[in-house]
């Protein structure tokens, strides 16, 4: 079993505590993100989403430029993920697990199809996200997109 492989399997046992702690509240709304690509490229990072009853549907868009496998032009993103919200706090914001499925317009990072994970803490109306993008070793290449975004919500 390979890293990539043992993340996404805690990162699942994670989620499945998490959905058993998780508030039962409505998070609906509008979300715009910021942010920035890390580790295999260093790249800017925007999107557009919005959640609907813990379920999230996104356009993302990255920038253009270096990457660890050669040159990316500017880069699209939809996904589809699910959001969990147990009640367990880190500095005084509410922390978040996101998994889902994304299609990757055309990157030298990963393949078309892939999974979104995210971990994630929010206060009020505004949060920071990492987020990780990969096929899990379906696809080749599967380097990974990673980053961090701050993201704003705009409640319903």
């Amino acid at each position: 079993m390979n890293k990539t492989s043992i993340l996404v399997v805690l990162f699942i046992i994670v989620l499945v505590f998490a959905t058993y702690s998780a508030y039962g509240s409505e998070d609906n709304g509008t979300r715009i993100s910021l942010g920035y690509s890390l580790i295999n490229s260093e790249l800017p990072f925007g999107e557009l989403g919005y959640e609907h009853n813990n379920w999230e549907v996104a356009v993302s868009a990255f920038g253009g430029g270096k990457t660890k496998n050669g040159h990316q032009d500017t880069t699209y993103i939809y996904s589809l993920s699910h959001v969990v919200r147990p009640e367990w706090y880190v500095f005084k914001g509410r922390n978040y697990y996101r998994i889902g499925v994304a299609y990757v317009d055309d990157s030298p990072l990963v393949g078309d199809t892939n999974f979104r994970l995210g971990i994630g803490v929010e206060w009020r109306l505004i949060a920071v996200e990492y987020f990780h993008y990969s096929s899990a070793g379906i696809h080749s290449p599967n380097i990974g997109i990673d980053g961090v975004q701050f993201r704003l919500k705009i409640p319903n």
